[in-house]
């Protein structure tokens, strides 16, 4: 009998493949909670500790929101050179075909999701050129959000060093910290203004809270390669 090895990449594929029958079975079995971008996400039975649901030998991303954790498995990583800066493209994806695209630890795209961001330009400051700055550094980002149909969103941020935000997890020392204030357009009403928060260990950034609408907020930490 032939024995047919995958490679990597096909490893993963089959992994995630397993991940979403059991997203399947979950579904039957009505597993699904309160927040329907969680329910999306999810590949671990409610209660479960992440950690003990991911398979070794691959790398990991603790997602947070609302409360509830699930993990996403590193799909690629890759170095760009952009405009001087070395741009870190990393792909995340969950067992039921969500995808979560991150430059240099920063959301770039988002798909799958209840809210996706289809497409954004930018070019945010590195972190280097962060810790180096005195007075917050304005950058702007601009976006194609779904649903809605809303192409080419402009939001304002404004960048610097800060302090870990109440409930973070503790980290290392040297560990440098960055908030980001928001400015983002909205259908109806009045700007939505938020914050978001950054910690960086080597130029690598390790735990963040980020948003992706003002129903849609996150809480990531890198697990690394799980052994």
């Amino acid at each position: 009998m032939r024995v047919k090895h995958l490679s990597p990449l096909g490893k993963l594929k089959l992994h995630l493949r397993l991940l979403g029958s059991f997203m399947g079975l979950c579904l039957l079995a009505g597993c699904l909670g309160v927040n329907p971008t969680m329910d999306m996400i999810t590949t671990l039975l409610p209660g479960k500790d992440p950690a003990l649901m991911v398979t070794k030998g691959y790398e990991y991303l603790l997602i947070e929101i609302d409360g509830r954790k699930t993990a996403m498995a590193l799909g690629s990583r890759q170095e760009v050179v952009e405009a001087g800066q070395v741009l870190v493209h990393e792909h995340w994806y969950s067992g039921h075909r969500e995808m979560i695209h991150m430059v240099n630890g920063r959301i770039q795209t988002a798909l799958g999701l209840t809210v996706e961001w289809r497409r954004q330009r930018s070019l945010p400051p590195s972190w280097s050129a962060l810790s180096d700055a005195t007075e917050p550094v304005g950058w702007q980002r601009e976006l194609d959000i779904m649903p809605g149909y809303r192409f080419g969103q402009t939001d304002r941020i404004d960048t610097q060093a800060s302090f870990a935000p109440h409930g973070a997890p503790s980290q290392v020392a040297g560990t440098r910290w960055f908030i980001d204030t928001v400015r983002s357009p909205q259908p109806l009403g009045a700007d939505w203004v938020y914050q978001q928060h950054f910690a960086v260990q080597q130029g690598r950034v390790v735990y963040s809270e980020q948003c992706l609408s003002p129903s849609v907020c996150f809480k990531f930490k890198h697990l690394g390669l799980i052994q």
